[in-house]
């Protein structure tokens, strides 16, 4: 009998539940970044004393906040995306059926890029659809069949360009922004009209002036218009500089560690509790000394923008990813020894959900934050937009647990797969 492949999105026989409680841990605590950049100026989001009184609440709010989830939700997300590229692609059995999936797989992200062009443009500029699908179209699955050590190996290789990159980064800001006497000779010799631009191009991103502070609250307060042309050239520069320079090398990355994790077994959870306990030990012994190291550098220097950029941020570039393990360690810990049921539970259903939920964030958000809403930008402390996460977080929790009861996926999980399949995909359960 002549075989065929099965072309039909992984069924919830086929889901692997640790996958999906990590992913719906990453896609929660994604939010508790996100947030600042839809309450405060985009600069606040790295430097704490640009917009907040960096003291009290805010202060201890900064210092929980960057050394729990700043970087490390993002590469856990990225790092599952790669582990859903396995569980996906493992339908195909013969050399027919990997090229059918081929092309399902191309279809799949060309529609996520679509989406991600969309969230981008019309909801929120720090969109990361758009970059998961150049990544997925331009990497990952073209290096999913490689072995576990090539794929560490080629992570690294991703990640070490990603670390270069920064550096790079860093000497254009100590060039631009230094007061020494080296890096203001080199500005000497430089054409004027090329440290002008630089300065333009970085100063709002990364040390804004008062009123460059003060415009952006206003355009962040502004009605639906307002907003999109505030938008704009952020998105632009996000899909082009930031993916380019910052973005793909770190998602790529992230990502291809996750096939390897995956792989191994490490993230299907096929290894002991031991083994994760262990990893989560490990992982917080490396990450927790280097993120506080980070803060206490940075606060000796008032998070000057030539000193983080030289030195600061290299501090979590790097930790974060111990960082991430230990959390991913924890989690699989939790769930291999049964403990809090009923919460990763919830967190699978999150997880299943992660595209429907993502995008209802961004929702949420621009309806409190944005003048359009309720105009609350630039008002709220970063205690007070964790505490709108948390209730954010609750309502998610609570949406996914009464929606996934009655449906087979979320409905942009429909959406997408409808699309992908061409084929209007059976909603309901039975």
């Amino acid at each position: 009998m002549e075989h065929t492949l099965h072309a039909a999105p992984v069924s919830q026989g086929e889901r692997l539940a640790s996958i999906d409680v990590l992913r719906g841990f990453a896609l929660l605590g994604i939010l508790a970044m996100n947030v600042m950049v839809f309450a405060m100026p985009m600069a606040a989001y790295s430097n704490p004393t640009i917009f907040t009184e960096y003291s009290g609440t805010n202060r201890a709010t900064y210092w929980v906040v960057h050394t729990l989830f700043d970087l490390k939700m993002m590469g856990l997300f990225s790092m599952l995306f790669g582990a859903g590229v396995v569980v996906w692609s493992r339908k195909a059995e013969t050399p027919e059926d990997a090229r059918r999936l081929r092309w399902l797989w191309l279809r799949r992200m060309c529609w996520l890029l679509v989406f991600g062009v969309i969230h981008g443009w019309l909801i929120w500029e720090g969109d990361i659809l758009y970059s998961y699908a150049l990544c997925g179209l331009m990497v990952v699955w073209w290096l999913r069949r490689l072995p576990p050590v090539w794929l560490f190996v080629v992570s690294g290789a991703f990640f070490a360009v990603h670390l270069l990159l920064a550096g790079f980064q860093g000497f254009q800001v100590w060039m631009l922004f230094s007061d020494s006497a080296a890096a203001a000779s080199i500005r000497a010799e430089a054409p004027p009209e090329a440290i002008a631009a630089g300065l333009e191009a970085l100063q709002s991103y990364m040390a804004p002036t008062p009123e460059q502070v003060q415009a952006e609250v206003a355009a962040l307060r502004g009605d639906w218009a307002t907003v999109f042309r505030h938008r704009a050239g952020v998105t632009l520069m996000m899909e082009i500089q930031g993916f380019l320079f910052y973005i793909f090398w770190r998602a790529a990355s992230m990502m291809l560690l996750g096939i390897a994790l995956t792989k191994t077994g490490v993230f299907t959870g096929k290894r002991s509790a031991a083994f994760y306990g262990r990893m989560a030990a490990i992982g917080y012994a490396i990450g927790v000394p280097l993120i506080v190291g980070g803060i206490v550098f940075n606060e000796s220097h008032g998070f000057g923008v030539v000193w983080f950029a030289l030195a600061g941020t290299f501090f979590n570039l790097i930790g974060a990813v111990p960082m991430m393990l230990g959390h991913a360690g924890l989690l699989l810990w939790i769930v291999k020894k049964g403990y809090l049921a009923r919460l990763t539970g919830a967190l699978a259903r999150v997880g299943q959900m992660a595209f429907t939920n993502y995008l209802m964030q961004s929702v949420l958000c621009s309806l409190i934050f944005y003048g359009w809403g309720l105009g609350m930008a630039g008002e709220v402390g970063r205690l007070g937009q964790e505490l709108i996460v948390v209730g954010i977080w609750v309502v998610e929790i609570l949406w996914s647990v009464a929606w996934l009861s009655r449906y087979r996926f979320g409905p942009a999980e429909w959406l997408w797969r409808s699309l992908t399949y061409w084929e209007l995909q059976p909603m309901r359960r039975a």
